[in-house]
């Protein structure tokens, strides 16, 4: 019996070796196949949240620019430092996105979309999505007043809870979620329509079946043998329900629809599709759910998520909130606040910047692809190999920021207490492929923030525990915390 198990093992190990994927000539260094335990326990160190050190791990030991084959032989290489990353980004050939799998189920087996699309309908269709939506009121005036209606019906609900501990993960769901829906479906959703908390669990479950976790990007063919487990089956399953809710609001837009006066972003898409090239340059119904679901995930889950970071970092650094507090009092008196403020309010743009670099929703920017082979840094990146641009890595460089631990604003301000940018402050994202809802990310996080501390105080739920400490998925989103918030007065 021993005997046997020995020369199965022998086989296998055997088999492992003949079969491996050999590394291109030139290929960043990175562990191989056969480092069964180092690979083995970077996935589980991964999937615990630690993400940052499994990566340092891999810095410390093959360098800023590393990569490994994977035994299917897809070859993965990390880019982890800001001047490596900003150079990548610029150069056409990493311009593509990868043929994940999961991303591929998300899009019916095609390259449609925005966020995970590359090549002419990419360019097309993103340019069409920041006009049209720069004409709806993206980083205009008038899209102000929507972020200041919105967070007033958020405070009246809030008021409710005054005094209590109330648990603030996907708190501000909803609130995010109108300001985007009004420019692409001209509607508002409230908590006692059914529609919302669909909308919202459906981006929620989305991220966490498309992203990092899911293990038929390494092997598809675990759809076959364990949909659930797997997670394709409830891929498929939202990928479908959101088909279904736009599907339902093309129905209602196209029979109300006045050419001569588009309402909202669904309208002027339905013109276009109107054209008599449209399905070539695909402008169907099904990249139009494609394109909500992006906006939607993209525009709803990061900052209704940097929302909580704000508040659990505010809880936790109580000084902090006092000085914002302090600022936004001095500057504003009573009324609420504009986003041309910013000039008024430093400490409250540097609060904001570092709650984005310490918190990092996206520790990884979206993967990009080489569309073909490209010398990189002394090394050869060959065609279809997946990068990956560690924004993490960059906000948390201890050589750049000495203490990247340390919730510091001041490390934002210069001595007289001016805003000082940073380009290596990279939420958004560097190059052509930088985020779409950058404008609207922005306005509607100082706004809101603004808001938030300017009508309430945040405080510790007494006896619980605050942590930075993350899962494991697509957004980095905060451990399920509480917090006590009273009316200031």
């Amino acid at each position: 019996m021993l005997l046997t198990l020995v020369l199965v093992v022998l086989v296998l190990v055997l088999s492992l070796w003949y079969m491996r994927p050999q590394q291109p000539v030139g290929f960043p260094p990175g562990p191989t196949t056969l480092q069964i335990g180092e690979i083995l326990w970077a996935i589980i160190e991964a999937r615990k949240g630690n993400l940052t050190g499994v990566i340092a791990y891999f810095q410390k030991k093959y360098g800023d620019v590393f990569g490994f084959v994977l035994p299917t032989g897809q070859k993965l290489v990390h880019i982890l430092k800001y001047d490596d990353i900003k150079e990548a980004c610029s150069m056409p050939e990493f311009s593509g996105r990868p043929n994940v799998f999961a991303f591929l189920v998300r899009s019916y087996q095609q390259k449609l979309g925005i966020v995970f699309n590359d090549g002419a309908t990419w360019s097309e269709h993103r340019r069409f999505a920041l006009r049209h939506l720069r004409d709806l009121g993206l980083g205009k005036n008038s899209m102000e007043s929507t972020v200041l209606d919105e967070f007033e019906e958020l405070a009246k609900e809030m008021q409710q809870d005054c005094g209590k501990p109330v648990k603030i993960n996907f708190r501000f769901n909803l609130t995010v979620l109108n300001i985007l829906w009004r420019m692409v479906a001209d509607q508002r959703l409230d908590n006692n329509n059914p529609n919302a908390q669909k909308y919202i669990a459906t981006v929620n479950d989305f991220f966490r079946t498309v992203g990092p976790k899911n293990p038929t990007n390494v092997a598809p063919w675990l759809r076959h043998v364990m949909p659930e487990w797997s997670g394709y089956a409830p891929l498929i399953r939202h990928r479908d329900m959101v088909e279904g809710m736009f599907r339902e609001l093309v129905r209602e837009h196209q029979s109300t629809l006045d050419r001569s006066s588009p309402r909202d972003f669904i309208d002027r898409f339905l013109i276009e599709m109107e054209s008599p090239d449209a399905e070539a340059r695909e402008f169907t119904e099904r990249n139009l759910a494609v394109i909500g679901m992006d906006l939607f995930a993209g525009g709803m889950e990061t900052t209704s998520t940097s929302l909580m970071w704000a508040v659990l970092l505010m809880v936790m650094y109580p000084d902090v909130q006092t000085r914002v507090q302090q600022e936004l009092d001095a500057a504003l008196g009573g009324r609420l606040p504009s986003y041309s403020d910013r000039p008024r309010l430093p400490y409250t743009e540097a609060t904001l910047m570092e709650i984005s670099r310490r918190a990092t929703l996206l520790p990884q920017a979206a993967p990009h692809s080489t569309l073909s082979d490209v010398a990189f840094r002394g090394f050869t990146v060959p065609r279809d190999s997946i990068v990956l641009m560690h924004l993490g890595s960059v906000h948390m460089d201890p050589e750049y920021w000495g203490d990247p631990e340390a919730f510091r604003p001041e490390r934002f301000l210069t001595a007289d207490g001016a805003v000082r940018h940073d380009e290596r402050l990279i939420p958004f994202g560097v190059g052509k492929r930088f985020c779409l809802g950058e404008t609207l990310a922005r306005m509607e996080m100082f706004m809101l923030f603004a808001c938030l501390l300017q009508r309430f105080r945040f405080s510790a739920v007494p006896g619980e525990k605050l942590s930075m400490e993350t899962g494991f998925s697509a957004v980095r989103q905060p451990q399920e915390f509480s917090a006590v918030y009273e009316l200031r007065s």
